[in-house]
C-alpha cells in the first residue's frame, strides 16, 4: 500500500513539473513563432513608394509598387485625368492646379487589393527674388535668408547653392554658416528656363568679415550710393577682388586702405 502511494505521488509531482516547466516554454516559442509570421507579414504587404505628393503643373514623377509578385497584375487609375494622368507604368503627370487620388490595384491570382496616392497639384513658379542682394555677416554667425517665389500660391520651392562653400554654407532651408572671410555668391533657383534655356535664379553677394567691421561696411555701403551707379558685374567683379583678396579683416585699417 505504501509502495503503491509513494508510487502516485511520483507521478504527480512528474505531472506537476511537466506542465509548469515544459508547457510555459512551448507557449513562448508559438507566441514568438506567430510574432515572427506577423512581422513577416506585414514586410511583404503591398505598398507604394508615395501616399501622397504634391507636383507644379507640368511635372511628373514616377509611382512605384513594391512585394509585388512576378505574375501579378498592375492597375493604375485616376479619378481625374485633367488634374493628374498616370500612364500604364504608373508614371504621374500633373495637368491641371487641384486635387485627385491615382488608385493601383493589384491583382495577385484571386485577389485583389486597392491602393491610393493623393495628388495634390498646384501652379508652376515663374520667378524667384532674394529679399537681399547683399549681406554682411561676422564670420562663425549665421543667418536665414529668404527668397519671394512667384505666383505666391505656387507648390515649388527654390533650391539653394553657394559658390564657394568654404566661406559661406547654404542649407535646404536658407540658413547660412559663415565659415571663412572673404566674399562668395547664393544662388536660389527654380524649375524653370529663361529664354535663352539657362535655369531661373537669383544671386546675392554675401560678404563675410569679422564682427566689428559689420556694421562699418554697412554703414559705408549705405552712404556711397554712387556705387548704385556701377553696372552690377563691374562692382561684383571688384567687390570679390577685393575681399577675397589676402588682407587680415579684423583690422578696421585693412578695409579702410
Amino acid at each position: 500500500m505504501k509502495k503503491k502511494l509513494l508510487c502516485n505521488c511520483f507521478i504527480m509531482l512528474g505531472l506537476l513539473l511537466f506542465f509548469t516547466v515544459f508547457l510555459p516554454n512551448i507557449s513562448i516559442n508559438t507566441a514568438t513563432a506567430q510574432a515572427a509570421e506577423t512581422e513577416k507579414e506585414k514586410s511583404e504587404a503591398y505598398r507604394l513608394n508615395l501616399t501622397s505628393v504634391v507636383l507644379a503643373k507640368g511635372k511628373s514623377i514616377p509611382l512605384k509598387t513594391y512585394n509585388v509578385g512576378e505574375n501579378a497584375k498592375i492597375i493604375f487609375k485616376s479619378d481625374d485625368q485633367e488634374i493628374a494622368s498616370v500612364s500604364d507604368n504608373g508614371l504621374i503627370t500633373a495637368n491641371k492646379v487641384g486635387d485627385t487620388v491615382i488608385t493601383v490595384v493589384i491583382k495577385e491570382g484571386t485577389n485583389a487589393t486597392s491602393l491610393d496616392c493623393k495628388v495634390t497639384v498646384g501652379p508652376s513658379a515663374i520667378s524667384v527674388r532674394w529679399t537681399q542682394s547683399r549681406i554682411i555677416i561676422g564670420i562663425d554667425n549665421v543667418d536665414t535668408l529668404k527668397v519671394i517665389i512667384k505666383p505666391s500660391n505656387t507648390v515649388e520651392t527654390a533650391v539653394y547653392d553657394s559658390a564657394k562653400q568654404s566661406i559661406v554654407t547654404i542649407s535646404p532651408g536658407g540658413r547660412i554658416t559663415a565659415k571663412n572671410y572673404g566674399l562668395t555668391y547664393l544662388y536660389a533657383y527654380i524649375d524653370a528656363n529663361e529664354s535663352d534655356g539657362s535655369q531661373k535664379n537669383d544671386v546675392c553677394t554675401v560678404i563675410v568679415t569679422s564682427q566689428e567691421n559689420v556694421s562699418k561696411l554697412e554703414n559705408y555701403f549705405s552712404e556711397h550710393t554712387e556705387l548704385n551707379k556701377i553696372a552690377d558685374s563691374d562692382l561684383s567683379t571688384a567687390l570679390y577682388k577685393f575681399f577675397n583678396q589676402e588682407f587680415d579683416q579684423t583690422k578696421s585699417s585693412a578695409l579702410v586702405s
